[in-house]
């Protein structure tokens, strides 16, 4: 049901306002991913700090919080897994330490590689110039 009502306002002339509302609401809901059997509600959103701007990637353990070992090891796990299917696209996703809830593992895609994939996707250079902080669609 969700997914038609996204096709019907696609095919209703969507203005920017709209299409945004849609990125966002599709990165604010949450999956349940498992590595290495432990399950992790996934969160995506945006990172709107100027100096880290990306794509953020959260994983909060859903058996509570993890020792600093286990969440250590986790966070390598994580890491791995998403940099091994991201490297087909020239992305990399880094450990973000500035997650505000101990117990979630953070990682953060920088907005200039996914730039720089899309440029690269539709036959530009593969270099995109740098955004204007404040720069936004």
């Amino acid at each position: 049901m969700k997914e038609k009502a996204k096709t019907n306002k696609l095919q209703n002339n969507m203005n920017w306002k709209d299409i945004k509302g849609l990125i966002r609401e599709e990165l604010n809901e949450e999956t349940n991913v498992t590595a290495d059997n432990t399950t992790f509600i996934m969160r995506t959103g945006v990172n709107k700090n100027p100096t880290k701007l990306g794509l953020k990637i959260q994983f909060t353990p859903k058996e509570g919080a993890l020792d600093r070992d286990t969440k250590a090891r986790l966070a390598q796990i994580l890491q791995s897994k998403l940099n091994e299917s991201l490297r087909q696209f020239n992305l990399q996703a880094s450990i973000d330490t500035d997650v505000p809830n101990p117990e979630v593992v953070g990682f953060m895609i920088p907005l200039m590689q996914v730039k720089n994939m899309i440029v690269k996707a539709i036959g530009g250079s593969e270099q995109a110039p740098e955004p204007e902080i404040g720069d936004e669609f």
